[in-house]
Formats: structure tokens, C-alpha cells, sequence
């Protein structure tokens, strides 16, 4: 007869296997719903199925490591502007061990390609690494957002006070004048009410920009 150490001992890794086993199980159901749903709502708004676009991989290359993955891409229109949504997957390494990481990237056309214009967080990493920014008369502008752009009558045309303020009711939003395009961007994948969410304030600060700076430092697009 076994003795009940020797049983216990046998049934541990038992219920440990099992445990995975029924961990992977939950997790792969999870994940499958997750995109039924996810597909589900794509399909209620229109939004089509597309190749990845290497113009917007770029720019999402240039705001994270380039060796990233695109998800699937999508297109469609908010508001009258063409819309495209995807997720992107890209690994760190710090030396000792390697971490996944997923972003969704939001793009809403411009009526022209304008100068590369960013605005994100602020932050004592940044100021140390990155060095200067625009500096507004809003102090308190200048402590929560960084502006990057080379031009900077431009940047001061574009951030004019009734844009300053549509940026500090959604403080939340990070976001990239790259070409024809309003790019944002968020962590984890992207899911269809957020994207409408963002696309709504989005909209409205392509609304904002000053009918001369659309004038004077846009180009044609072509389609």
C-alpha cells in the first residue's frame, strides 16, 4: 500500500496540471469571446477589414519600437473622415527578461498634410531625456503636456487657447499631427466604444485647427 505522504505527493502535481490545464482552457475561451464580440461590433459600425498600412506602421514605428507587429486593420469613417484602427504588439528587453506589450493606434484623416505636431504627457523622464519644449503662456498647460514639433509659430498657431482647452477636457489623449492624419494612440487593444469615444474628441480637435494654418502650412493630399 502507498503511504498518504507518497499519495499526496502523486495527487500535488495532479492538481497543479489540471489547474493549468484549466487556465488555458479559460483563457483561450475568453480571448475567442473577447474577439466574436470585438467582431460583432466592428461589423455594427462599418468598419471594413484592410492590409496594414505601412504609412501608419511607420508612424506607429516612430512612437514605439519599430520591430513591432501590426494586429488586424480596420477602415471606415467618423464624421465625414476616413478612420483606420489597429493594434500593435512590440517586446522590450531590459537585459535579464523580455515583456509583450499591446497598443491600439487611432488615425482620422486631414483635409491636408500638415508638419509633424506631438502632444503627450508630460513627465520628469521626459524633461531630463528629451529636453525642451513649447512653452505656452498656460503654466499649468506647459506642467501636465510636452509639444514636440521643429517649427514654432507653427505649434503656437496650431496649441491657440480654445485648442489648449479642448486638450485639458480630455487629458487622457495623447496625439500626433503625422501628414493627412490626426494619429492617437492608448495601451492594450483597441475596443470599438473606446475608439468612438476617441474618435469624438479627436474630431474635435481637428475641428479646432485654425482655418489659416490649413492654409498657410498645408500641402495637397492625394488619394
Amino acid at each position: 500500500m502507498f503511504a498518504p505522504f507518497a499519495v499526496v505527493s502523486l495527487l500535488i502535481p495532479l492538481v497543479m496540471l489540471a489547474g493549468v490545464a484549466w487556465l488555458v482552457v479559460w483563457t483561450t475561451r475568453r480571448r475567442r469571446a473577447a474577439a466574436l464580440e470585438r467582431a460583432a461590433q466592428v461589423a455594427a459600425v462599418g468598419w471594413a477589414l484592410v492590409p496594414p498600412n505601412p504609412w501608419l506602421l511607420q508612424v506607429a514605428g516612430n512612437l514605439f519600437p519599430a520591430s513591432g507587429d501590426p494586429g488586424m486593420t480596420y477602415a471606415g469613417e467618423f464624421r465625414g473622415r476616413g478612420l483606420c484602427v489597429f493594434d500593435y504588439t512590440y517586446v522590450t528587453n531590459n537585459g535579464k527578461s523580455q515583456q509583450r506589450h499591446t497598443v491600439h493606434v487611432v488615425a482620422l484623416s486631414l483635409p491636408v498634410s500638415l508638419p509633424p505636431f506631438t502632444l503627450m504627457h508630460e513627465s520628469g523622464l521626459r524633461r531630463v531625456f528629451m529636453g525642451r519644449d513649447l512653452e505656452l503662456e498656460n503654466q499649468q498647460f506647459n506642467d501636465r503636456f510636452r509639444i514636440e514639433c521643429h517649427d514654432d509659430r507653427y505649434a503656437s498657431a496650431v496649441m491657440h487657447p480654445r485648442m489648449m482647452e479642448c486638450v485639458q477636457h480630455n487629458p487622457g489623449l495623447e496625439w500626433q499631427i503625422a501628414g493627412n492624419a490626426l494619429v492617437s494612440w492608448g495601451r492594450g487593444s483597441f475596443a470599438v466604444p473606446d475608439v468612438l469615444a476617441r474618435s469624438e474628441a479627436m474630431s474635435q480637435l481637428i475641428d479646432l485647427i485654425p482655418p489659416f494654418v490649413l492654409r498657410d502650412y498645408g500641402q495637397p493630399t492625394f488619394r
